[in-house]
C-alpha cells in the first residue's frame, strides 16, 4: 500500500476525472444520455460515484465516493499527530473491527502524508499505435522424440525463427490518467491480457512490440530499468508458498516495501501492522491471518480467500500503475464488488492508475470504472467513457435485453449466437472485429478520444509529473538503498527478510524436516553398522575408502533431493521479481544462509552415528576436521544442484543434467579410478570436481599417521610355516619388504597418488567451490531469464495449423448464425437424494459438512446448486457423484427409483472444477479416448468417431480439434476457457444419463460462460437431467436454469424448487417469508445470495435454513422423496452390471495406445534420458579406455561396471515425475470408470520396454568396446540382456516409489534412502566377508544390486589373464640359501594365489598377486562365474516383484483424497 507517497492534500474543489469534456450530472444509472452517430458528440457521463450495488453486492463500505471526496476537507487538519495515527498492535491486526471504513482510513493517511511533506506519485499511462506479435500457430509443431532428435542434428536450423508471427494487438491506442480506472473487456484470445502485460512492461514472451508506451512522460525502457515495481501485473493464477500463513506472506512483502520516509516517529513495525490492519479488514482476511495459504496438497485458505491474498500482496507494493488480470476470478459478486470498490477508493484518494480486465462484471462494478476498452481479435471496437458504451452500440443497431449487464452486452456483441439486433438493423450492423473497428474509427467518439489523449500528453509535457514521481520514489527508498535501484529496501534487508521467510517455510513443512533428519539417522545407523569397527589391517584400508566415499555420496544425494523443492518456488520468485520486492540473488543467498544450520545439524547427527561405530581414529582434531569437511561439501553440493535448477527451464532438464555431472564427479572423485591411473584426456574432470577434493581431504585426514598392520593374511607369503616378518611383504600399496605395518601416508601416496599434507589445501578448494557455486548461482538467478511470463502458444499436428483469415474478406462478411440442436434423449433419468449427512474427521473430533439435504433432478431439468463460499456446494456434488474418499456419508441416493449400480460413475458425467487432462493428447484424441471407453462396447468405432465430431461442432471446437491440450505452466496448449469446454465435452462423448457440473463458468469471461451455459441448456432441452454448481451467475446466465437448490453455511438447505418464469416462483418464496423486495431490474441470483447473506461479511436477518425446514415447499419435497423411497422393492434382485463398458483387454489396448502416444510426445523425458545413458556410457568407456591385464586393471574392470549402479539413481529420479503426471489424469478417469487400475499399471510398465531396449543397445555400443572388454558373443550378449533387465528394474523401482508418494518432492526425499542402501549392500564397497554377520546373512542376499553387479563383474573378468609389470610386482625378501620358487612352494601348495616372475631368483622375489581375473573377485568378494545366469534370473524376479508392488500401490492409491 502506498501510504507515504500520498498526494499533496486533496483539492478543495472536486476535480472531475474527465474534466476536459465531461459535465457531471446527478442522474440515475439507467438514465444514460444517448449518442447520436451522425452529429458531433456531446459526451455525458452518468454518475458512477454512488454505487449502492445490486442484489448480492451489499452496501459493503457504503461508499459514496463523491461525498467522501467533498467531506475530506471538513476533517480537522490540526489534529495532533498522536491522535491521528492509526498504528495498530499485532492483536488489532488479527482481531480486526466490524466497523472498519476504508475511506476514513485512507483519508487519515492522506492527511498525515500531506503534513509530512510526501511527494505524490501521480503517473498516468498512454499508448499509441500498439502492435504486438507472438508466435503463430505454425511456428511450432507437436514435439515428439523424433522432432527433438531431428532438430538436434539439423544444426543449420538452430536459433532460427520458423513459421509466421501472429498479430495479437492491431494498432491499439488509448490512455489512462492518474486517478482513473480503465476496464478492458473482451473474449478469451481478444488480446486483453496481452495489453495488460505490455502496459506492465512484460514483453519478453512476444516476438515483436511496436508503438509507444509512456508512463507519465517516462518511456517504457527507462521505466522498466529504474522503476520496475511501480507498474505491477496481477495474474489470474494465485502463486504463493503454501506452507506460509497469510500474515507471514503479507508481512514479508511489506518488509521489503516499507518506505524509508514514513510518518514522523512511525517505526517499521508500526507501519507494517497498520497496513496489515487495513488489508485484513478491506479484503476480509482478518480471521485468516494465521491460516496456512495451502494448495492442492496442503490444506489452507479457500480459493476465494487465496485470491484475496493475491490482491492484498500486490497492494503492499505501493505501485503507481496497477494492472489486474481477471483478479476477481473465484470471488462471489459481493466480494468482487467490495474489491473493485477498494480499488476505486485507492485510485481516487491516492491517484493511482488502475487498468483491469474482469470476468463477468456486474453493472455495479462496471460503473465504478471511468473508461472501458472493448477488444475483439486484437482490435479495439470501443474505447471511451463507460457511460457511453451501451448507447454507442445501441445507436449502431444492437439491442440490450433487460437484466443483461452492460459488460455482458459488450462482450456478447462479438458472438453471433448471443448478440441481438434491433428490428430493421439485421443487415446494417457490423459482424466481425474488422467491421466493428472500422465503424468505431470512423465515429466522432474515436476522434474525441484521440483529442483527449493528445491533450493529456500535452498536459504531461507541461506539468512534468515524472519529476515529482522520481522524487517520491527516491524518498521511498530505505536509508542505504541505491536511489537508482527499483528495489525499496537494501540488499542486506532483503537477505534478512528472505532468511526469516526461509526459516518460516522450513518450520511450516515439518513433515519434510522429519523425513530428512529421520532418513539421516536411519541411513547413518545402517551404513555405520555395515562398516562396523573397520579393522586397522590390510582389508580395513580398502573398506575405509569405501566408507568415506559413501559418507560423501550420502550427503550429495540428500543435496540432490533438495532440487525439486528449490524449483517449485520459482514461479513465486518470478512474480516477486516483477513486483521488485527483492533481488533474485538475495533469495539464493538467504537459502544458503538457512542451509548452514541445517547442514551443520545434518552432518553432526550423521557423524555422531557413523564416526564411532565405524571405528575411525579417536582424535578430536580428526573428528572436527571430518565434520567441517562434510559440512562444506554438503553446502557445496547444494550449490551445485541449485545452479542447474537456476539455469534449467524445467525440473526434468535440471535433474537430468545434474545427474549426469554427479556421476562424472563420482567416477573422478579418486575412489573408482585413483588419481595416478587417470587418463590425461579426462583428468581435467578431477581438477574441477569438488567431490574429489572433499574425498581427498577426508581420507587424508583419517589415514595420516595411521599404521595398517600386516599380520595374518595381510602379508605374503602367508601360512603356518611363514613366521618371520622379515621375509614377508605387506599386500598394501606402499609396503616395504619385511615391514610389519604400512603407514597411511605411504598407502595414500602409492595407491592414490595423494599427499596427506595437502588436506587443508583440499578443504580450502572445497570451500572455494562452495563460494564459486554460490556466486554463479546467485548471478544465474539474477540474470538468466527462463520464464517467458506465461504466454500460451497453441501447438498443432504438422499441417493442421489454422490459416489467418484475410482482412478484406472479413469486411465483406454477411450474417451467419450456427446453433445446432442436440438429438433428444430417449430414456430420461430421474435422480434423487434424501437425508444426506456428511461428516469428516478433524483434529479433536468430527465436523458435519452437509446436514439433512434432499432434492431431485428430473429429465430436462437444469438445476442450479448455489450458496456462499463454504456452504458445501462442491461437497454435495462430490457426495452425489460418489467421488468422496474421506468421511462418512449417510442418506439415500436413488437413480430411476433404484439404488445406484456399479456403473453409476460411468453412466453419469462429472465435470470437475479443475480441468485435468493429458497434455500430450490433442483435443480430438482426448474426446475419442473418452468415447471409446465409456460408450457401450456394441457401438462401432465409426459411430463413436462420428459422435465425437458432432460434439466438437456443438462445442465450437473445430479450430482446435488437432491442437495439443498442452500444459499452461509450460506455455503450450489451449486456453483456460477451451480446457473448460474440453472438460464438458469429454463427459458428453460418453453419452451420460445424468450430468454433474462443478463451477463450469469458474474462471471464464461472461462470453465463454454464456456459451457454456447455453450449451448446458441445450442438453437439458434434449432430455438430460443436469445438476450444476454455479458461483455467481449473471441474470443472462441465470435465466437458463429452471430449478434451484440453495445452501447456506453449515451445509443446510435454504431453498429447493422451481425458479419460475422471470424467477417469480423463487422470488415470491423469499419475499413472502420476510426477505427484501426484489426490484424488476435486479439480478435474481444476486438477490437470493443477498437474502441468505453471502459475501465476505454477509449480514442476514433470519436463519433461512429454519425457514425452509418449516415451509410447505419443504414438506412437498419430503413427501415426494418418501414416495420414491417407499416405491423401492427391498427384495428385488438387481441385475449385476459391469462397472466398465469394455473388457479388460480392450481397456488395456486403448490405454496402452494412448500412453504410447503420450511417451512419444514427451521428448524431455525420453530423449533426455537417452542422452543421460549415452553420456554415462561414453564417460565410463573413455575413462576406462582399453583396459589391460595388470592387477590395477582388474579393479578398474570391476569399477567400470560399478558406474551402472550410480546411473540407476538418475533413471529413478526421471521416471517419477513422468508417472505422477500420468497418475493425475488416471485418477480422474478411474473415478469416472473409464478403465480399471490394472490396465493403467500394466501400460505404464510395458510402454517403457522399447525405449529401454534402445537405451541398452546404445549403452553397449558406447561403453563395452571402448573399455576393451571381452569381444565374445556370449559375454556381449549376457552384458546386453543383464543391463536391459537392470534398466527395467531401475525404472520400475522409480515407479514403485512414486506410486506411494503424494508429490515429487516427497519421492525425491525417499530416493536417496533406497539408492544408497542398495549400493551399500551390493558387495563392492564393503565385501560381504567384512560386513557384520547380521547384514551378510540376509541383507546382502536380499539386495538386487548384488546380483546385478556380480553378474556384470564375473562376465567381464572371468578367465582374464593377469600380467604384472613394473610397479605391479610385490617385492619379497627370500631367506638366504632358498630360491623364490622353493620359498613360495608351500604357499602355492596351500592354495595361495598369484605367481612369481622368476622362480629361480634369490634374495629378492617379484610376486604378482593374481594370475587370473577370477582370483580377484573370488578371493576378495566370493563371487563365481557359475552364478552368472542365476543372477540374471534373480534380477528378473526383482523386476517382476517391483511391477507387482507398483500395481498394488496403484490400486491402493487409485483415488485422490477428497
Amino acid at each position: 500500500m502506498d501510504m507515504p507517497a500520498l498526494q499533496q492534500g486533496m483539492p478543495n474543489e472536486k476535480v472531475d476525472r474527465d474534466e476536459e469534456h465531461h459535465a457531471r450530472h446527478g442522474v440515475s444509472d439507467d438514465d444514460n444520455t444517448t449518442v447520436n452517430m451522425t452529429e458531433e458528440y456531446e459526451l455525458t457521463k452518468t454518475s458512477t460515484r454512488r454505487t449502492e450495488g445490486g442484489y448480492g453486492e451489499r452496501e459493503g463500505n457504503a461508499v459514496d465516493i463523491d461525498t467522501a471526496m467533498q467531506d475530506y476537507e471538513e476533517l480537522r487538519k490540526e489534529l495532533t499527530h498522536h491522535s491521528q495515527r492509526l498504528s495498530k498492535t499485532e492483536n488489532d491486526v488479527e482481531a480486526g473491527t466490524a466497523d472498519f471504513d476504508l475511506t476514513d482510513f485512507l483519508r487519515n493517511q492522506s492527511e498525515q502524508g500531506t503534513a509530512a511533506g510526501f511527494h505524490p506519485k501521480h503517473m498516468g499511462v498512454y499508448w499509441k499505435n500498439l502492435v504486438v506479435q507472438g508466435l503463430g500457430a505454425d511456428a511450432k509443431v507437436i514435439p515428439t522424440n523424433y522432432t527433438w532428435l531431428a532438430s538436434a542434428v539439423q544444426f543449420w536450423k538452430w536459433g532460427r525463427h520458423e513459421g509466421h508471427d501472429f498479430t495479437i494487438l492491431k494498432g491499439n491506442d488509448g490512455f489512462c490518467k492518474d486517478g482513473e480506472m480503465l476496464l478492458v473487456l473482451g473474449r478469451p484470445g481478444a488480446g486483453c491480457t496481452t495489453l495488460l502485460r505490455i502496459l506492465a512492461n512484460m514483453r519478453k514472451s512476444y516476438t515483436k512490440v511496436e508503438g509507444e508506451v509512456s508512463y507519465g512522460g517516462i518511456e517504457a525502457q527507462e521505466f522498466s530499468k529504474f522503476f520496475r515495481g511501480e507498474v505491477c501485473y496481477n495474474e489470474e493464477e494465485d502463486l504463493h508458498y503454501p506452507t506460509l500463513t497469510t500474515k507471514q506472506t503479507l508481512t514479508f512483502a511489506l518488509k521489503n516495501k516499507t518506505p524509508g520516509k514514513r510518518l514522523p516517529d512511525e517505526s517499521r513495525a508500526e507501519f507494517i501492522n497498520k497496513i496489515l490492519y487495513m488489508l485484513g479488514n478491506m479484503l476480509g482476511l482478518t480471521k485468516q491471518m494465521d491460516t496456512m495459504v495451502g494448495n492442492a496438497f496442503v490444506r489452507g485458505l479457500s480459493g476465494g480467500e487465496r485470491k484475496r491474498l493475491s490482491i492484498a500482496e500486490q497492494m503492499t507494493t505501493s505501485s503507481s500503475i496497477n494492472c489486474w488480470d481477471c483478479s476477481t476470478r473465484g470471488l462471489d459478486a459481493s466480494s468482487a464488488l467490495d474489491y473493485v470498490r477498494s480499488l476505486r477508493i485507492m485510485t481516487d484518494v491516492m491517484h493511482k492508475t488502475t487498468i483491469s480486465t474482469l470476468y463477468q462484471a456486474s453493472d455495479s462494478i462496471f460503473h465504478l470504472f471511468d473508461k472501458v476498452m472493448v477488444l475483439d481479435e486484437g482490435r479495439c471496437i470501443y474505447f471511451g467513457p463507460t457511460a457511453n458504451a451501451k448507447p454507442y452500440f445501441e445507436d449502431i443497431g444492437f439491442h440490450c435485453p433487460d437484466r443483461k449487464s452492460t459488460p455482458d452486452f459488450l462482450t456478447g456483441l462479438c458472438n453471433a449466437n448471443e448478440r441481438q439486433m434491433k428490428p430493421g438493423f439485421e443487415n446494417k450492423v457490423p459482424l466481425n472485429s474488422v467491421q466493428f473497428e472500422k465503424v468505431y474509427k470512423d465515429s466522432a467518439l474515436y476522434a474525441e478520444m484521440m483529442r483527449e489523449r493528445d491533450a493529456y500528453e500535452a498536459k504531461i509535457a507541461q506539468d512534468k509529473p515524472a519529476e515529482q514521481f522520481r522524487e517520491a520514489v527516491r524518498d521511498a527508498h530505505q536509508k542505504h538503498a541505491s536511489k537508482r535501484s527499483p528495489f525499496v529496501s537494501t540488499y542486506y534487508q532483503q537477505v534478512v527478510s528472505l532468511t526469516i521467510r526461509q526459516f518460516q517455510l522450513i518450520s511450516g513443512d515439518k513433515g519434510a524436516l522429519v523425513s530428512r533428519y529421520g532418513g539421516v539417522v536411519v541411513k547413518g545407523l545402517i551404513m555405520a553398522s555395515v562398516f562396523f569397527m573397520i579393522p586397522t589391517d590390510v582389508s580395513g584400508a580398502f573398506s575405509r575408502g569405501g566408507a568415506i566415499l559413501f559418507s560423501l555420496l550420502f550427503n550429495a544425494l540428500i543435496a540432490q533431493s533438495e532440487l525439486a523443492a528449490f524449483m517449485q518456488g520459482r514461479r513465486v520468485l518470478e512474480k516477486h521479481k516483477g513486483f521488485a520486492l527483492y533481488h533474485p540473488s538475495a533469495f539464493y543467498i538467504s537459502q544458503v544462509i538457512t542451509d548452514v544450520p541445517l547442514a551443520v545439524i545434518q552432518v553432526l547427527v550423521f557423524e555422531i552415528i557413523v564416526y564411532f561405530m565405524m571405528g575411525f581414529v579417536m582424535d578430536a582434531g580428526k573428528f572436527f576436521t571430518f565434520f567441517i569437511i562434510l559440512v562444506v561439501t554438503n553446502l557445496c553440493m547444494n550449490g551445485f544442484f541449485r545452479f542447474w535448477g537456476a539455469v534449467a527451464p524445467s525440473f526434468f532438464t535440471a535433474s537430468q543434467v545434474s545427474s549426469i555431472f554427479l556421476i562424472a564427479a563420482l567416477v573422478y572423485c579418486g575412489y573408482q579410478i585413483p588419481y595416478n591411473q587417470m587418463h590425461p584426456w579426462l583428468m581435467w574432470i578431477y581438477w574441477i570436481n569438488p567431490l574429489a577434493y572433499g574425498y581427498k581431504a577426508v581420507i587424508s585426514n583419517e589415514m595420516t599417521g595411521m599404521k595398517f598392520s600386516c599380520e595374518g593374511a595381510g602379508s605374503v607369503p602367508f601360512g603356518p610355516t611363514y613366521t618371520d616378518q622379515a621375509y614377508k611383504t605387506c599386500l598394501l600399496a606402499g609396503a616395504q619388504p619385511g615391514a610389519d605395518f604400512v603407514l597411511g601416508d605411504d598407502y595414500l601416496h602409492y595407491a592414490y597418488g595423494y599427499e596427506t599434507w595437502q588436506r587443508w589445501i583440499d578443504f580450502v578448494a572445497v570451500l572455494l567451490f562452495f563460494f564459486f557455486f554460490t556466486i554463479i548461482t546467485a548471478f544465474a538467478m539474477e540474470y538468466v531469464e527462463l520464464n517467458k511470463e506465461g504466454s500460451v502458444t497453441k501447438v498443432f499436428k504438422r499441417g493442421c495449423a489454422p490459416k489467418e483469415v484475410d482482412e478484406s474478406k472479413l469486411l465483406e462478411q454477411t450474417m451467419t448464425v450456427n446453433d445446432e440442436e442436440l438429438e433428444a434423449v430417449t430414456d430420461g433419468t430421474t435422480f434423487s437424494w434424501h437425508h444426506i449427512d456428511y461428516t469428516v474427521p478433524v483434529k479433536g473430533g468430527k465436523r458435519q459438512l452437509l446436514n439433512d439435504i434432499g432434492g431431485i433432478v428430473k429429465p430436462g431439468h437444469l438445476t442450479a446448486l448455489m450458496g456462499s463460499s463454504g456452504a458445501g456446494k462442491t461437497t454435495l456434488l462430490d457426495v452425489l457423484a460418489q467421488r468422496k474418499t474421506i468421511g462418512k456419508i449417510e442418506g439415500r441416493i436413488y437413480m430411476n427409483g433404484e439404488p445406484l449400480g456399479n456403473d453409476f460413475e460411468r453412466v453419469t458425467g462429472y465435470c470437475e472444477q479443475m480441468d485435468v487432462h493429458n497434455p500430450n493428447a490433442t483435443v480430438r484424441e482426448a474426446l475419442q479416448f473418452s468415447a471409446y471407453l465409456r460408450q457401450p462396447a456394441d457401438v462401432s468405432i465409426e459411430e463413436k468417431n462420428a459422435y465425437v465430431e458432432q460434439i466438437i461442432t456443438l462445442m465450437e471446437m473445430e479450430k482446435i480439434g488437432d491442437a495439443l491440450v498442452g500444459d499452461l505452466e509450460a506455455g503450450i496448449g489451449i486456453s483456460v476457457e477451451e480446457r473448460k469446454r474440453l472438460t464438458i465435452a469429454t463427459e458428453l462423448v460418453g453419452k451420460p444419463k445424468l450430468l454433474f457440473l462443478d463451477e463450469p463458468t469458474s474462471g471464464l469471461d461472461a462470453q465463454s460462460s454464456y456459451n457454456i451455459v447455453r450449451f448446458i441448456r441445450k442438453l437439458a432441452n434434449a432430455g438430460w437431467p443436469v445438476l450444476c454448481t454455479i458461483h455467481q451467475p449473471s441474470a443472462t446466465l441465470f435465466e437458463h436454469f429452471d430449478h434451484l437448490m440453495l445452501l447456506v453455511r453449515g451445509g443446510r438447505t435454504a431453498y429447493y424448487g422451481e425458479i419460475g418464469p422471470d424467477a417469480h416462483t423463487m422470488i415470491d418464496y423469499f419475499e413472502s417469508n420476510g426477505g427484501p423486495k426484489c426490484s424488476p431490474s435486479a439480478n435474481p441470483a444476486e438477490y437470493i445470495l443477498e437474502c441468505v447473506g453471502a459475501g465476505t461479511a454477509g449480514k442476514v436477518t433470519q436463519d433461512w435454513a429454519d425457514v425452509w425446514a418449516s415451509s410447505k415447499e419443504a414438506k412437498a419435497l419430503e413427501d415426494e422423496l418418501e414416495q420414491i423411497h417407499g416405491s423401492i422393492d427391498k427384495n428385488a434382485k438387481h441385475k449385476k452390471v459391469s462397472a466398465y463398458s469394455q473388457s479388460f483387454w480392450q481397456q488395456f489396448l486403448i490405454v496402452y495406445k494412448r500412453m504410447n502416444v503420450s511417451w512419444w510426445r514427451c521428448p524431455t523425458y525420453n530423449v533426455g534420458r537417452l542422452f543421460n545413458v549415452l553420456f554415462i556410457a561414453l564417460i565410463s568407456g573413455f575413462s576406462f579406455w582399453k583396459l589391460g591385464n595388470s592387477p590395477a586393471d582388474m579393479q578398474n574392470r570391476m569399477f567400470s561396471v560399478f558406474t551402472t549402479l550410480l546411473m540407476s539413481n538418475a533413471l529413478i529420479i526421471l521416471a517419477q515425475p513422468r508417472f505422477m503426471a500420468e497418475r493425475m489424469w488416471f485418477r480422474r478417469e478411474y473415478a469416472s470408470k473409464y478403465y480399471g487400475w490394472a490396465p493403467f499399471a500394466l501400460s505404464c510398465i510395458i510402454v517403457e520396454i522399447p525405449y529401454l531396449l534402445v537405451s541398452s543397445a546404445l549403452f553397449l555400443f558406447c561403453f563395452y568396446w571402448t573399455a576393451g572388454l571381452q569381444n565374445e558373443s556370449d559375454r556381449v550378449g549376457f552384458f546386453f540382456i543383464h543391463f536391459f533387465i537392470f534398466l527395467l528394474y531401475s525404472v520400475s523401482l522409480g515407479f514403485m516409489i512414486a506410486s506411494f508418494s503424494s508429490s515429487p518432492p516427497m519421492a525425491a526425499v525417499i530416493n536417496p534412502f533406497f539408492t544408497s542402501i542398495l549400493i551399500l549392500f551390493a558387495g563392492i564397497m564393503q565385501p560381504p566377508a567384512a560386513m557384520p554377520y547380521f547384514w551378510r546373512s540376509w541383507m546382502y542376499w536380499l539386495d538386487p544390486y548384488h546380483y546385478l553387479i556380480e553378474g556384470l563383474v564375473v562376465n567381464v573378468m572371468d578367465g582374464v589373464e593377469v600380467k604384472c609389470s613394473g610397479n605391479d610386482w610385490i617385492t619379497v625378501n627370500a631367506p638366504s640359501g632358498q630360491t623364490c620358487g622353493q620359498y613360495f612352494q608351500q604357499y602355492f601348495t596351500d592354495g595361495g594365489l598369484g605367481y612369481l616372475e622368476n622362480a629361480n631368483a634369490t634374495d629378492s622375489c617379484n610376486y604378482c598377486q593374481y594370475s587370473r581375473g577370477n582370483d580377484f573377485y573370488e578371493a576378495r568378494i566370493g563371487w563365481s562365474m557359475d552364478n552368472r545366469w542365476r543372477d540374471m534370473g534373480i534380477l528378473c524376479a526383482y523386476w517382476i516383484f517391483n511391477v507387482f508392488a507398483f500395481s498394488v500401490f496403484v490400486f491402493l492409491f487409485r483415488k485422490a483424497k477428497r
